[in-house]
Formats: structure tokens, C-alpha cells, sequence
């Protein structure tokens, strides 16, 4: 049985890329499934869906702020604007599944194929859930989770199931010469990764910046630092960096993130959800700065668990400087044996099959509900 899936979830690559990776591990059930995914215009999944060879509609969404103001009057219109525009989608698509993964976008789209009637799953990163997967777990088959924490945070009555984060690849390769050549690197050398996620964080580039340059002749001789600046910044950190080429090696964006993560020995990041589940599945020791602004603080939450599991340090944004960075790497770099044990740990959070066991469940209902309607019929 073939099947058309619609897919919808946005803003962010935490959003986008657990979509793209259902949506592989679909394709490769049967080729001849059909992908449809819903964004926005303004969302990064107008650039990375086309980029992965799916295709893309369109709708109109806004989120609402978490308390009263102008603002939400507009969100609300334009939430009933992209009801009616889902409903246009969906009654031209007619999907046998629709899977949102998060993002306001995935509002509207899988609240109006439930109530016309079809299949819907939902997907939650984080361990605090937002707001729209919230209410949408209430009407969803199915609500999928990162971390088992999230459980205390739903309804009662939702259908939770523990899977783990989907993967955008499916191998954890190993490096090779043409990764350490790609980056300008020294496959001789250890090397640190640092990304700010799937837009950038300026904060964390002048940080580490000024933290590597302080201990810079202590391990220049055995390290160096692969510095993802995203497309925003990198300018001004190619400004600062100047002609370095021995320390730093400063990429603006990566899509195939897996190609750095191959030759990586310690990272320096935000807490996402899909970051975490990317590091762990490398097995990857990391020093975590969470975004002090995300709802709930879903990312100092994110980071404690990683923290408590001895696969993290973890540095808040108020406390990070350049020294205290420099401390903090010169402890971890120094001490073979906890670099060795926080990999360990971290490679004991992963979920590498997240995506099939996803699916899987996904399908068993399709089955079950065919079964279901094939039976009352016969009984007619």
C-alpha cells in the first residue's frame, strides 16, 4: 500500500530536519510514497526542504506571545487564514497520514486533518513540549517523544510513546581525509567543533574566539577548531580570524552537518533537541551554552539531562566569558580519561533508530485501521 503523507513543522532546523528524516525513512519503505511538506515562506524549511528534493506548500502562520498584546490579534487571523488554507491543501492532497514535528506552522495543518478524519502523529523535540504540540496531542493518534521526561508534561489522556529524536543521516561514518581536506584541517590534530545551530549564535563565536586565543599556545599544538559561525556572522568572525589557518577552520553554514561531527572530539553548543540527538548518536563529549531566551527554557532543560548523565558541562549564558570558557576547556582537554567517559555517556543518550521506530508505529495503524473498516464491511 502506497501512501501520501503530508508533513508540516518549521522556524528552526530542530523543527525541520526530524520532518526530512521521516520523510527518508518513509521513502524508503516504498519508493513510490508521496511526500508533501507545509512551511512558511519565512521558516528555514523554504530553503531546506527544496535542498533535500521534496516538495513544499506554502500557508500563512505567526506564533502567539505568551501574554496580551496587539500582536496576537494579527497571529489569530492569520491562524484562521491558514486553517482554511490547510484545509485547501488537505482536500486536495488527501493525505492517508499527516505528521507535524513542531513550530506554529504544524498548528493548523494537523488540526484540521484531524477533524477531517485522518491519521494524524505528532512529533515533540524538547523536554518542556510548546504550546501547539500541546493541544495537538489532545486530537493525534499518536504524540512521539525525544526525551521520556516529557511525559509529566502532557495530558493525561494523550497517546505518549517513547523514540527518541529523528536523525537527518542514517551512518555515523567515521572521517576521512577528503572531511579533514574539505574543512582545511589537520587530521594529525584533535578537533573541536562549535555551532551555534541552525542560525548562528554570535555570542558563543566572540566567546570562544577569545577563550581559544587565551590558552592558544597551550594546545595549538593538538588541537584545533572547525567553528560553524552561521551565515549572519561570518564575515565578521573571517574579520577577526584573520589569517589563522592553523587554529581555526570557519564554516558559515553546513548542511551535512554529519561530515564535521565524523572528525569531531568535543563540541561547544546550544542545547537543541535535534543537536543533542546528533551528538549523542556520535557518542560526542560536549560543553553546553542553552539559549537563555527559548520558551520554558527548554534548552537549560534539555542540557541538564545531558549534564546529570555526565555526557555535558554546562555553562550558562550569565556566567560565560572568555576566561571562564578557557578554564573550563583547559580542565576537560587535559584529562584524557573524562573526555573518554563523557563520550561514553553521551553515546549511551542516543536513539539511532528513532525514525524507524516512528514509522513503524505509524504504520501498524494504517494496518489496523484498513483492517478495522476491511472487516465491518464484510460484516455489511
Amino acid at each position: 500500500m502506497t501512501l501520501k503523507v503530508i508533513i508540516s513543522g518549521g522556524g528552526t532546523g530542530g523543527h525541520i530536519y526530524p520532518g526530512i528524516s521521516l520523510a527518508y525513512e518513509i521513502k524508503g519503505r516504498d519508493i513510490k510514497n508521496d511526500i508533501l511538506f507545509v512551511g512558511t515562506e519565512r521558516g528555514l524549511e523554504s530553503k531546506l526542504i527544496p535542498l533535500e528534493g521534496f516538495k513544499i506548500v506554502k500557508i500563512k502562520a505567526r506564533g502567539i506571545q505568551r501574554k496580551i498584546c496587539f500582536e496576537n490579534l494579527t497571529a489569530t487571523v492569520i491562524f484562521f487564514i491558514s486553517l482554511f488554507q490547510s484545509y485547501k491543501i488537505v482536500k486536495k492532497y488527501k493525505p492517508d497520514i499527516v505528521i507535524g514535528t513542531g513550530g506554529y506552522v504544524s498548528g493548523s495543518i494537523v488540526l484540521m486533518a484531524a477533524i477531517l478524519g485522518i491519521p494524524t502523529f505528532i512529533h515533540e523535540q524538547n523536554v518542556i513540549p510548546g504550546i501547539t504540540n500541546k493541544f495537538l496531542s489532545r486530537i493525534t493518534r499518536a504524540t512521539f517523544l525525544s526525551f521520556n521526561q516529557s511525559k509529566e508534561y502532557f495530558n493525561s489522556k494523550a497517546k505518549l510513546i517513547f523514540t527518541g529524536n529523528p536523525l537527518r543521516f542514517k551512518n555515523n561514518k567515521h572521517s576521512t581525509d577528503r572531511e579533514y581536506k574539505k574543512f582545511k584541517l589537520d587530521s594529525s590534530k584533535k578537533t573541536i567543533l562549535v555551532l551555534g545551530g541552525s542560525k548562528g549564535a554570535a555570542s558563543i563565536n566572540r566567546i570562544v574566539l577569545g577563550g581559544i586565543d587565551s590558552i592558544k599556545e597551550v594546545i595549538e599544538n593538538n588541537w584545533q577548531v572547525l567553528l560553524i559561525s552561521g551565515q549572519d556572522d561570518y564575515n565578521n568572525i573571517i574579520e577577526i580570524v584573520g589569517e589563522d589557518h592553523t587554529l581555526f577552520s570557519v564554516e558559515s553554514y553546513l548542511h551535512d552537518i554529519e561530515k564535521a561531527y565524523s572528525l569531531t572530539d568535543l563540541v561547544i553548543c546550544r542545547a537543541g533537541a535535534t543537536t543533542l540527538a546528533e551528538i549523542s548518536a556520535y557518542g560526542l563529549p560536549v560543553i553546553l551554552i542553552p539559549y537563555p531566551y527559548a520558551t520554558h527554557d527548554h534548552q537549560g532543560i534539555n542540557a541538564k539531562i545531558f549534564e546529570r548523565e555526565g555526557a555535558a558541562m554546562l555553562i550558562l549564558e550569565k556566567d560565560l566569558s572568555d576566561e571562564g570558557l578557557a578554564r573550563v576547556l583547559l580542565d576537560i582537554l587535559k584529562d584524557k580519561n573524562r573526555l573518554e567517559m563523557m563520550a561514553k555517556k553521551s553515546k549511551g543518550l542516543s536513539n539511532v533508530n528513532s525514525a524507524k521506530k516512528i514509522v513503524d508505529y505509524i504504520s501498524d495503524c494504517i494496518k489496523e485501521q484498513k483492517n478495522y473498516f476491511t472487516n465491518k464491511a464484510g460484516k455489511l
